[in-house]
């Protein structure tokens, strides 16, 4: 999420070592070099990665962007993620271009964030992003508009975004999940349906939090069954007394679209993964499941980390309708990685959550995708390889469809330093000095590529975007990597 107050903060982890999931390289994987697809001066993080089905090289990541701009920054590779176009933005939410100049068809929000991409089944590529702005005397409540903006070319350009929602309220992250009648939208994510056959095919679906200064904050999914109308959003989540929080969509390939989310229950206020299910389109959605309880969730205290970081699950599904879903909590000690396997057919029943890849060290922010015959990808940021347990590496685990992992490993890339210290002393930061490392990373894949997707350490930078001079460095940028399975 982003927010006024989060707009200037962030330091940033880095690194560059893929690790494995328990034993040793799959002989036939190789794993390219990591490439900085942002390659600006300034803050990138929340990274968003997407390829094509038309055309498997075409990549599109996104991004929070503390450039000019103020807003989604985005790039696009027509080569298997190996180079990467001049990094840009989506136009039309803030007034100005990464030169600090307004231009023709600018918006009016101070800001954007949140950045989510996909693509539809035809190549064209689509991205959410929220446009935030502030509160003043004259509209003390300011206001978060959802947007949705979309490619015809692999996502080099973007049109005019469409406005899905408008939201009031009262400051930037002050109040509205604290008793305020403010209206605040959050951890937006988007997908398409995909499936030759499904009903639905080429359908849009976008998912977020909408918070609102009570309990039982609903999760809300946007649908568009031709990517440029969209229906008006429908409630996803039941049966909470308290927060729901981190709904991704996502489709089986019979049309139905399914949500997953976190959602925290009862008078004890048990942290649970969710999923509900859509069987006409996203027009309205049954009862919400219990997948799993997050035993002891990590809630912005994780150990050594200055920065802000969660626990949230991360789904996938494959060709026969078999989902995976990945989370981070603490019930083994450090946050570590938990997964469990369950099927569209039906959501009531899941295996018993089983570890990924234990460690005494701190794993989080996962990311998941399913190729369609059944391999399921994961990204994480990983403290393993550390003995003190602060340095982030980037782990890729892959499980197979019956759930047995696989191992992918690879070095350091020798021209990027091998961890990073994300925390405030040690890390980088945005222009305020203050650590934020996002709340995601991405993976994106086929049956035969797999793309990562993160924020990690660019050359050093000690001023701002004005040129003032700064007491940290304020550089981060998008990594990438390329790993054929």
């Amino acid at each position: 999420m982003t927010s006024a107050m989060l707009r200037r903060l962030s330091p940033i982890i880095g690194s560059l070592v893929l690790l494995a999931a328990n034993a040793q390289p799959a002989a036939a994987t190789t794993i390219g070099a990591v490439i900085n697809a942002s390659n600006d001066e300034f803050t990138n993080n929340e990274i968003t990665i997407a390829h094509s089905p038309t055309h498997p090289l075409n990549v599109v990541t996104g991004w929070n962007d503390w450039n000019r701009n103020e807003g989604c920054g985005v790039s696009r590779s027509l080569d298997g993620g190996q180079t990467w176009s001049p990094n840009s933005f989506i136009p039309g939410i803030t007034p100005w271009d990464n030169d600090g100049n307004t231009y023709p068809g600018n918006g009016i929000y101070d800001f954007a964030g949140d950045p989510a991409v996909t693509f539809a089944p035809d190549g064209t590529a689509y991205f959410a992003c929220y446009g935030y702005k502030y509160g003043n005397a004259a509209a003390p409540k300011g206001g978060v508009a959802l947007f949705v903006s979309k490619s015809t070319d692999g996502g080099l350009t973007w049109g005019s975004p469409t406005k899905l929602a408008t939201f009031t309220h009262p400051g930037l992250g002050k109040g509205v999940n604290k008793g305020s009648n403010g209206q605040f939208p959050d951890h937006d994510a988007i997908t398409a349906d995909t499936w030759v056959g499904s009903p639905y095919y080429g359908s849009i679906y976008v998912a977020q939090a909408q918070f609102h200064g009570i309990n039982k904050a609903p999760i809300t999914l946007f649908a568009s069954h031709d990517g440029v109308h969209w229906a008006a959003p429908v409630t996803v989540s039941s049966g909470s007394q308290y927060a729901n929080q981190d709904a991704i969509p996502f489709v089986g390939p019979d049309g139905s679209v399914y949500v997953s989310f976190d959602s925290v229950q009862g008078p004890n206020r048990v942290a649970q993964v969710r999923v509900a299910k859509s069987t006409d389109g996203g027009a309205s959605f049954g009862p919400s499941y219990r997948v799993a309880n997050m035993i002891d969730p990590v809630n912005r205290d994780l150990v050594n980390s200055d920065y802000r970081v969660g626990s949230y699950p991360a789904p996938g599904i494959d060709a026969a309708g078999r989902i995976t879903i990945a989370w981070n909590d603490r019930r083994s000690g450090a946050s570590n990685m938990w997964f469990t396997r369950g099927r569209g057919s039906d959501l009531s029943t899941w295996t018993d959550p089983v570890q990924l890849k234990p460690s005494d060290g701190e794993e989080f922010f996962p990311w998941v995708h399913a190729a369609p015959y059944g391999r399921v990808d994961i990204v994480y940021y990983d403290r393993t390889r550390d003995p003190n347990d602060v340095l982030n590496y980037i782990t890729y685990s892959r499980l197979d469809p019956t759930g047995a992992g696989l191992d992918v490993t690879a070095n350091s890339y020798g021209g990027w330093s091998p961890a990073f210290n994300g925390n405030l002393d040690g890390g980088q930061t945005t222009t305020a000095c203050n650590p934020f490392i996002g709340d995601y990373i991405g993976v994106s894949s086929d049956d035969s590529h797999v793309y990562l997707g993160w924020t990690g350490n660019g050359p050093s930078v000690f001023h701002d975007e004005f040129g003032n001079p700064t007491d940290c460095d304020v550089n981060q940028d998008a990594l990438t990597v390329s790993i054929t399975p």
